[in-house]
C-alpha cells in the first residue's frame, strides 16, 4: 500500500467509525451493534497503522 493511500485509508476507517457510533443517536436500540461495527472499522485502522509502520522501517 503507498503511503499517501494509507493515510487516506485510516482517516477513512476513523469516519465510518464516528458515522455508525453517531447512529446510535438516532437508533439507540442498535447501540451494541454500532458499537461493534465502530470497533471494527478502528481495528482495520490500527492494522494499517501497524503495517505501515513497517513499511516504513523497512525503508530505512
Amino acid at each position: 500500500m503507498q503511503i499517501s493511500n494509507s493515510e487516506r485509508w485510516l482517516e477513512l476507517c476513523q469516519k465510518q467509525a464516528q458515522l455508525i457510533e453517531e447512529l446510535s443517536e438516532i437508533f439507540p436500540e442498535r447501540r451494541e451493534q454500532h458499537k461493534q461495527l465502530s470497533d471494527r472499522w478502528r481495528q482495520v485502522a490500527d492494522h494499517l497503522s501497524h503495517e505501515e509502520f513497517e513499511h516504513m522501517a523497512k525503508l530505512k
